[in-house]
């Protein structure tokens, strides 16, 4: 019963996004169908988890409303003033990025680009260094994941590996303006993949697919409301580059679950038979069950125990307490969540953890509203302004709703840091592309 009941929900959600976005992806249908599905996973119950308990679905129920009432009122607002009406117009698109015909913006994504592979080549090279080979980096991968998790792994250049999510923005506007995918528009997603596999890593190629396959498809909404039609895209080219991107990504995530995962870690006492019979499967085993379905019994775990010590904002604003820790401004951070039995161990507690452990009930309750009202703002901002900074703003808070039902994903230095250094880009580029030619595209 319960399982038909969540699955109403998502749908009702999800249909609930199109009908006042007019499109399907958006903000809320991306809440409701990523956290439905997580929630969903749970209640199949292929691992023994813990019960919920009343108050964890309370938070839960509470926090969606407040991020559905922050949707609400922007578009109240709205119709209150007698504003453009909720809908993706017919309009004459005009960007000053686009001045020169992309040619400033596709030397930004190769420059930007090149700075990633340099970044991937010199880590692996060290990785080859301290392990002898690149299969001896593969089987060490579980210390490598430690060492990296715990800060310990230091040797290579810091921060310059961000370059990769800045031409990964870049080269998905690029791709959606000129109409076709080219090898430009995988380079630094491949980038990313290969350095994630280096350190065992999961987050940060999944929040990379994730933020090339958004502002492709998003940036392709403006485009498609041209009303001269000037970039219709090609759907064969469109569907080979979407089966290489989900069979590259399903590979590398196969490589880092290999390496990181033994026999021994694919078992857990009390799994259903269905379950135990996946273990050697590609896209779903015991550990992946687990990741994608654990993360509320989690925060039930963690309201259970009565919370987490925390500093203000030590979750949600992790990279400004890094810095400040690393000035000896405030103690070192623990950048790890907190792990909890339930009964397997693990640590993925939805955002909802971070927020309350942050900022109390009152987190839970603001922090999701002034998401949805601040991704509504962006979202007519950018369909009716064009304003590319908007659009910058919209795609990265996105990652913050597609990833809500794991964790905070503001908590990882490269979302902050990226998001910069995009938004001090985007005027340099639009002003350089404008001083090359003068003529609006």
């Amino acid at each position: 019963m319960a399982v038909i009941l969540i699955f109403v929900i998502t749908f009702l959600g999800t249909l609930l996004g199109k009908f006042l976005f007019k499109k399907w992806i958006n903000h809320l249908t991306l809440y409701s169908f990523f956290f439905g599905i997580s929630i969903f996973l749970y209640e199949l119950k292929l691992l023994p988890y813990v019960d919920i308990i009343p108050f964890a679905w309370f938070i839960v129920i509470l926090s969606s409303l407040s991020f559905l009432l922050g949707i609400v009122t922007i578009i109240s607002a709205r119709n209150l003033s007698r504003e453009n009406p909720i809908v993706l117009q017919k309009l004459d698109i005009s960007l000053k990025i686009f001045s020169d015909d992309g040619k400033t913006l596709k030397f930004a994504i190769i420059f930007f680009s090149l700075i990633s592979i340099y970044s991937t080549i010199e880590f692996w090279l060290f990785l080859i260094k301290q392990f002898g080979s690149i299969p001896g980096v593969l089987i060490n991968s579980q210390v490598i994941y430690r060492l990296n998790i715990s800060g310990d792994l230091v040797g290579f250049t810091p921060y310059i590996s961000l370059s990769g999510f800045i031409a990964l923005f870049f080269a998905a506007i690029y791709t959606a303006y000129k109409r076709k995918f080219s090898i430009l528009s995988f380079i630094p997603l491949i980038s990313i993949i290969i350095r994630e596999i280096g350190q065992a890593g999961r987050a940060a190629m999944s929040v990379a697919l994730v933020e090339f396959v958004l502002t492709f498809i998003l940036f392709r909404y403006l485009l498609k409301s041209d009303f001269r039609q000037r970039f219709n895209f090609s759907r064969a080219n469109a569907i080979v580059a979407s089966i290489l991107l989900v069979v590259l990504f399903i590979l590398a995530a196969s490589i880092v679950r290999v390496s990181r995962t033994t026999e021994s870690s694919e078992k857990f006492t009390g799994a259903s038979s269905e379950l135990s019979q996946t273990k050697e499967n590609i896209f779903i085993s015991p550990t992946i069950y687990l990741y994608a379905s654990s993360n509320i019994a989690v925060l039930s775990k963690y309201f259970s125990s009565k919370g987490e010590n925390t500093g203000f904002g030590q979750n949600t604003f992790q990279t400004i307490h890094y810095y400040l820790s690393r000035l000896e401004l405030i103690d070192k951070l623990n950048e790890r969540p907190k792990g909890y039995y339930i009964p397997m161990w693990t640590n993925s507690a939805t955002y909802l953890r971070d927020l309350h452990a942050d900022f109390g009930i009152s987190g839970v309750l603001l922090g999701p509203f002034f998401l949805g009202l601040f991704l509504t703002w962006l979202w007519f901002k950018f369909y009716e302004k064009q304003s590319i900074i908007a659009f910058a703003f919209l795609i990265y808070f996105n990652l913050i709703v597609v990833f809500a039902c794991l964790g905070i994903v503001t908590r990882f230095t490269f979302w902050s840091l990226a998001l910069l250094f995009i938004l001090l880009l985007i005027p340099v580029l639009e002003k350089i592309s404008t001083l090359v030619s003068p003529k609006t595209v």
